[in-house]
This record gives structure tokens, sequence and C-alpha cells, in this order.
């Protein structure tokens, strides 16, 4: 065979027969309608513009055409980038395209010329030029059928067809595909519309009319639930379980997307494979009643996962879960989760050989957070329904210690979660949430003072109390865009409502109502760019003077939110010294003071949060030309503020802070890798000013002191039997020495994922 093959090339007809197909290769090539640019004489098209163009875009337009021009990048740098060349077939393709989509549309007189402009080195710019002409209108439109239909009204809601306005062969079918769809779903399974239409082209008037047959209306039969296990065998979750589960019963009203939810709501399970329903329309049991098949595969059943780890801040870390979903043979969902950290370092696994393979030099100064292991231990069960509705309910029970570093341990010895979540209408996911904690916040004095605003002794001890949190919470969140991970248009709206009170097992003293939301809209913009606006904000009316817990407070600032700061420090903050940023002097009458020095900077920046937060966003999304699935630049601008009621005089939302920048993202396998510069124009804020002296031993405590910035009216450190005091709480407002270079006024920020 090779050898018949090898003699074929050598033969005469051969070389003949080559030298035709070279020859006719044009002709062949303009019968395709090809813009690739595949010879010399080809004509790179630059540009491509539509005008007299007055109901659709042009972006609409050029979407059914041939015609393309050449991407950014070959038209301005010509060696990078998608060159696309003037039709083979010529513009009458195009035009004749065009025509019937205006046709389709209602315009019947419609006339589209073209205009051909050489451009430098032999491209082209291309240019439609359309007269729409007297849209087609409706004077007669009638629907037949439909009264014996149930909800009349509601199966021709808000239909594109309207007498007196535009007829279109495209807004016919959309309203006849309407039609049927509702019918499908309010118990019309064999449901058809038939159509008829004359129109008037002289005077562009349509008569219109919509045959509606509607068959017999019919409900549900007798569900079968069928399939196989993971292992073929027979299904482990009950045919009871699963007719619980999908939403209907015999006897309901037949629908379409009650079928499709009944699907949706096994898939969530995370126990099947495959999911397949079907309905015999047969009617064997009557003209009324449709049979459904339930056909099942379901997964694996029991699952477990184990990691472990290293980091800086946690040393040895290890994290496993195990899930059963299955239990108790009822589709319920029970997952046992454990997370542990600081192993080798924090009480009671501090072991002198693991001990030196964390990173000390951190870890030791954190004598609060790092000193004990952290861990938590949790058990969640979820079921697939509540009751038969469509609530999903689930119960968490939890321990937990976990440490916020250099600045708090928090223990809750026993915590109880119950949340309930659901689809309202329009699609709306809804969570309902109550949690209980019982436990404690354990701090150094200065963390205490700046971090709590409890400075005096007594304010402290009780700070550590170990105190009831109950809090409830409902939230909703209404996502409409084409992409969840990168959205090009659409909004995203999201609410959030939390409250602790005593009537809800809290301690008096945690008491507080919360508000959050926010709105994220996306918009196309020319070429690959993607405009995207967020706006947000939130509200906390608390127990007296006291703000709420530290967890519950509103910040602002970082890599996801207002990029000209770091992260919460847009808003009410106290500052740490070292002491070579302060000078001791002693009065007169004994006393010492504290004063920091005219260029003092601070050592650490510590965010208190506010009960008011205001925050908005407006970013340019761009795609890189040469890299488009690796590079974005995005050039942004943040604002907001955050503020508390004492300071409501001072900050409103009339004078919030505005930060503009650049961004640069990477996408990766594991997400965008976010990098930002911002321009903060800002001095540094005010806010109280303290010094930790050195940890008592006996104690274990570090007495607090107040440093006072230069100028100010000092506040004395009285030493009573060798022990400091002072009235820290009278702290006055410190503001750390900050450069005036442009340099010093760029924040940089570095994150894994989108900034909104």
């Amino acid at each position: 065979m090779r050898l018949r093959f090898a003699r074929a090339f050598k033969h005469p007809i051969f070389f003949v027969a080559a030298a035709l197909v070279t020859a006719l290769a044009p002709r062949a090539r303009a019968q395709t309608g090809e813009i690739d640019c595949d010879t010399g004489d080809d004509k790179p098209v630059r540009s491509l513009s539509f005008i007299g163009n007055k109901t659709f875009s042009s972006d609409s337009l050029a979407t059914r055409i041939l015609t393309t021009p050449s991407s950014f990048t070959r038209r301005y740098f010509r060696f990078f980038g998608a060159e696309r060349c003037y039709p083979d077939v010529g513009l009458q393709p195009d035009v004749a395209n065009l025509k019937q989509y205006y046709l389709n549309n209602g315009f019947y007189d419609t006339k589209v010329d073209t205009i051909v402009r050489k451009g430098p080195s032999n491209t082209v710019d291309v240019t439609f030029k359309i007269d729409e002409g007297l849209p087609m209108l409706i004077d007669t439109l009638r629907i037949t059928g439909i009264d014996s239909v149930k909800d009349t009204t509601a199966v021709l809601r808000d239909l594109r067809l309207k007498v007196g306005g535009r007829f279109g062969i495209e807004l016919l079918v959309a309203d006849m595909d309407t039609i049927q769809r509702r019918l499908n779903n309010s118990g019309y399974p064999h449901a058809e519309v038939y159509r008829s239409y004359n129109t008037n082209r002289g005077q562009h008037r349509a008569t219109v009319e919509l045959e509606v047959i509607s068959g017999v209306f019919t409900r549900f039969g007798e569900i079968k639930v069928t399939g196989t296990s993971v292992r073929n065998g027979p299904l482990e979750i009950n045919s009871n379980v699963v007719r619980r589960l999908i939403g209907f019963r015999p006897g309901d009203r037949y629908a379409d997307n009650t079928l499709s939810n009944a699907s949706r709501s096994l898939y969530n399970l995370g126990t099947y494979r495959h999911v397949g329903i079907t309905v015999d329309t047969t009617f064997a049991h009557g003209d009324s009643v449709a049979d459904v098949i339930v056909d099942l595969r379901e997964d694996y059943m029991r699952e477990y996962s184990q990691e472990e780890g290293w980091a800086i801040l946690d040393c040895f870390r290890a994290t496993a879960q195990y899930t059963d979903k299955n239990f108790l043979d009822n589709a319920q969902r029970l997952e046992l989760t454990g997370r542990v950290s600081k192993i080798g370092y924090g009480a009671p696994t501090r072991y002198s050989g693991l001990r030196n393979l964390c990173y000390t030099p951190y870890l030791d100064r954190d004598s609060i957070a790092s000193s004990k292991l952290n861990y938590y231990a949790g058990a969640t069960l979820r079921r697939p329904t509540l009751f038969g509705t469509h609530w999903v309910p689930s119960y968490s029970a939890y321990s937990e210690r976990r440490g916020e570093y250099e600045a708090f341990l928090r223990t809750t010895y026993i915590g109880l979660e119950v949340a309930a979540t659901r689809t309202l209408g329009l699609g709306i996911p809804f969570r309902a949430a109550y949690t209980a904690e019982y436990g404690q916040t354990i701090a150094q004095p200065a963390v205490l003072c700046a971090l709590f605003t409890t400075c005096d002794p007594a304010a402290q001890a009780d700070a550590q109390r170990k105190l009831p949190l109950g809090v409830a919470s409902v939230g909703v969140q209404r996502i409409r865009t084409d992409d969840n991970l990168e959205p090009t248009r659409g909004y995203v709206l999201s609410g959030e409502v939390r409250g602790s009170s005593h009537l809800l097992a809290s301690d008096r003293s945690l008491e507080f109502l919360k508000t959050t939301g926010n709105a994220q809209w996306y918009h196309r913009g020319p070429g690959n760019s993607v405009l995207a606006l967020r706006v947000g904000g939130g509200l906390i009316s608390h127990n007296g003077s006291k703000l709420p817990p530290p967890q519950e407070r509103l910040y602002a600032g970082g890599a996801t939110s207002v990029r000209g700061y770091q992260q919460n420090e847009l808003g009410p903050v106290a500052y740490l010294l070292d002491p070579t940023q302060f000078v001791i002097d002693t009065l007169a009458n004994g006393d010492l003071t504290y004063v920091a020095k005219p260029d003092a900077g601070a050592k650490r920046t510590i965010p208190l949060g506010g009960n008011s937060q205001f925050v908005f966003s407006a970013e340019l999304r761009i795609r890189d030309p040469f890299f488009p699935d690796l590079f974005e630049y995005v050039p942004f601008i943040d604002g907001g503020q955050v503020w508390t009621q004492t300071e409501r005089r001072s900050l409103n939302l009339e004078r919030p802070s505005v930060t503009p920048g650049l961004g640069l993202r990477i996408f990766s396998p594991v997400g965008p890798i976010q990098a930002n510069v911002g321009y903060n124009p800002y001095r540094l804020r005010g806010g109280p000013a303290y010094f930790a002296t050195p940890v008592d031993q006996n104690s274990t405590l570090a007495p607090l002191v107040c440093v006072t910035a230069p100028g100010v009216t000092p506040l004395p450190v009285h030493v009573v039997n060798g022990q400091l005091q002072q009235d820290i709480a009278a702290c006055p407002n410190f503001v750390p020495s900050k450069s005036s270079s442009f340099w010093s006024h760029l924040q940089f920020t570095l994150s894994i994922g989108t900034g909104f």
C-alpha cells in the first residue's frame, strides 16, 4: 500500500491535479466567507462603524455581520494580535444580514449602503450607512383560546407585543415562547401557540393573532424512584426520602420549573452523580395525570480529608474533616471538623524539640495569642428540608480558641448555631440564623485599652470575664451577573441585619443592632474593558456609650476595601510606641511624664473600628492587549469613612477620604493575584498613643502608659509602691510623624481575588 502511494506522486496526472487545485484555490476561497488574511492581496480592516442606526446599538449590529476589524494591538503595533481582512465574499452578505435583522424587528423599508475608504498600509475602513425607515406598528392584537386557562393574567403579563407598539418576527416568536413556557409552568404540559399576522407596508400597520391551544390541565401522578449506588447496588438513600426532597407530591399542579427545581435540589445534596427526571405525559392513568420517573446514580456517601502545614504565625497546623452524606439514612449531611495550630509552641503541646522548628522571633513577641494551642472542634448537621418546606436547616455545635497576633486570645468554650436558608422569589437566597456563644477574651492592657476601649483595671477585669453572647441574623443576596468570578455585566445586591440582646441570651454589655448593605454594578466598556462600581455601608446602634464587640465593629481599608489605606486603618486608631520614640521627664512633685519626640513614629497602628461606615469604589478593568488571559490593569478610585457617635460632628459622609490608584491583576490557577498601589494624600489620623512597660514577672501584665505629644499638657504618671499609676482613659490624641515626600503617600496592598 505504501508502495502504490509513493508511485502516485511520480505519476504525471498528480502534477496536473496539483496545478488545478492551486489555480482554483482563490475561487474556492471566494465561496467560504472568510476574513482571515491569507495572501498579500488581502486588505486588513482597520475600523468598522455604523451611522444612521437609532434603534439598535453599533455593538449589536456588529455581531450580525462577518466584517470584523483587526485587534487593537494589530491596528496600532502591527506585529501582535489578530489581523482580520476585508471579507472575500464582499459586503453584500453583510448588507443582507443587516436588512434581515431590521426586517425581523419590524423595519420593512430599511436601506443599507456601504462606504469603504482606503487607509495606510493597504488597510480599509468600513462603514455601514443605515436608513432605518418607519417601523411596522400593531393596530390590532388578538389572543384567543386563553379564556379557559387558569390565571390568565399571569400568563399574559408584560408581553413585548402591544397595540401601538412595534411589530417584528423576533418579538412575535419571543412572546409565543413566553406564553408557552408560562403555560407549561401552570399545569399545561402540551400547550401550543400558533400565529397569524397581516401587514400593510404602505401604512406600516400590522394585525396579529395568537391562537392558544392549552391542552388538558394536568397534575402529577405516581412518582417512581430508580437508580443504583456507586457500587452498582441498590440505592442507599431510601426512595421515600427522595420523594420528600423533590418538592412536589402526587396531585400537585404540573410545572416544568417544578421538575427543574427538583433536579437542582437533588444535585445540591452532593450525594448524586446523575439526576434524571422524566415525565410520562401520555396520560396512562387518565387524561390529566402525568407520572414522574426519578432516575439516580449515587456518589460515595462518606468522605474524609486531612491537611497538614506550617506557617510563620501558626507553626505546625493540621485540619481534618469527616463527612457523612446520608446520616441516619435520611439524606442528612453530618460534618465533623477539627483544626489545630501552634503545635509545638502553644501549651499544652509546648516541646523544646518542636519549638525550635517554629519561627520564634515572631512568636516570642506574642505572649498572649500564641501562648496556648489554637483549635476548633465542631459538628454541623444539615438537613435537606425543614418539615417538607423549601427551607434548608443546619445545626452546629463547636468549641474554639483563636488568637489575633499581638492582640487578644478569644476562647469560645461552647458555641451553638441554628440556621436556615431558602430561595425567595426572583431567585433571591435568604438566610436566617441564631448563634449563641459562651467565652472570654484575654489581652494585654495596651490592647484592651486601644482595641476594646477599656483602660482602667476594673474595666479590664470586666472585659475579660466569661460572658454569654447571642446573635440573631438575617441576610439576603441577589446576584444578576454573567459570571460569578469575573463579571462583565449585571449587578449584585446584598444586605444583612445582626442583633444581640439580653432577650437572645446575651450579656447586656454586649447588646447591639447592626445593619450592613452592599451594591455592585458591572458594565462592559470598549474593547475588553469592564467598568465596576461598588457602594456599601453599615450602621450599629448599641448599649450606651460602649462600642459593640470588636468582631462586630465596622472596619474599612485594605486590598478589598479602600486601597489607599492598610487593612482596617481607615477610621479610629490607636498607636503603640517603643522606647526610642519618647523621653521620660520628672515633674517637680516627683511624677513622671512620657512625652513623644518631635519626629516620633508609631511602632504599631491598632484599628479600633466604629459604629458607622460608608465606602465606595470605581474601577476600570482593562485586559492586557498582548496577554488578555494573564494580565489586567485596573485604575481605581476608592473612598469612604468610618466613625463613631462621638466623632460625627467632625467626621461625616460629606467629607469621605478619597484615594486613587492603580492595580495589576495576574490570573493564576489559584485565582487572580491582585497588587495595588493607592495614593493617600491625607495626614495620619490622630489617636491615643501608649507604651506597654516590660511585663511584670509576678502578674504577667505590662502596665500601660499614655504618651503625650510635644506641646500638649502631659499626663502625669504616679509612682505608688513601685507601681506606675495613670489616668490613661484621659490620654489625648497623638499624630505620628510622616514624611511629606510623594512616595510616603503610596500604600501597597496584595491579595488573591478580585477587589469586589
